[in-house]
């Protein structure tokens, strides 16, 4: 989507290099629906590249297999090859 202000988003987020800043920017941005729909999209991409069964990411998760399946399909798009390395790197920082 390439909207202007979608393009204000891209820059705001862009700008923020303090955890502090972003984790602000994201309560304003998203409901704690879409943040918990976020947090367990980025469950699902840790899962399936430890190898987790479908099915088990599914019961793991308590979501739908379709979303599991949605999960996958995003991780073979050129978007998430793109970010790949940057998601693997915070996961191995988290905590």
């Amino acid at each position: 989507m390439n909207t202007p202000t979608n393009q204000q988003l891209l820059n705001l987020l862009c700008e923020i290099t303090d955890p502090r800043e972003m984790s602000a920017a994201l309560e304003i941005i998203l409901t704690d629906s879409e943040q918990q729909e976020v947090d367990k999209r980025l469950q699902i991409f840790n899962a399936l590249e430890d190898k987790v069964a479908q099915r088990e990411i599914s019961a793991r998760l308590g979501v739908g297999i379709a979303t599991v399946t949605r999960g996958s399909k995003a991780m073979q798009t050129d978007s998430y090859q793109l970010l790949r390395e940057k998601l693997a790197n915070s996961r191995a920082h988290k905590g």
